[in-house]
């Protein structure tokens, strides 16, 4: 577990951090495996303020020619609490060339309730 409280609010536009919750700490997990990392921030109470995941699944494709890893899906999800207990959350998602020829998306910053939140 790693401590790290500088680089949450990077992604989150500066008109937007005035209506979040700062984090006190911020604890961080990886999983190289997969590859999948995660970082939940607590502020002063111990209450989870902000969090993010990130992770991407590979398949192995072999051809003809020389094998090689296609990407099957990635996806970034941020989300830091408001002041008045709701979340302010963004998911960008992208999808390898096998599934839907390559889809993209992203959410936007978006206002949702904190059930939308992943606790794990």
């Amino acid at each position: 577990m790693e401590h790290d409280t500088d680089a949450w609010q990077i992604r989150l536009p500066a008109e937007l951090q005035t209506w979040v919750i700062w984090p006190l700490a911020i604890e961080s997990f990886r999983e190289d495996s997969i590859p999948a990392a995660k970082w939940r921030g607590y502020d002063t109470g111990g209450r989870l303020c902000y969090y993010r995941h990130v992770y991407s699944l590979w398949e192995d494709v072999y051809d003809d020619e020389e094998p090689y890893r296609r990407l099957v899906v990635s996806e970034l999800l941020e989300a830091w609490r408001t002041l008045d207990g709701r979340w302010i959350r963004n998911v960008q998602r992208s999808e390898g060339p096998c599934r839907c020829r390559g889809a993209s998306y992203d959410s936007g910053f978006e206002i949702v309730a904190p059930q939308a939140i992943p606790r794990h």
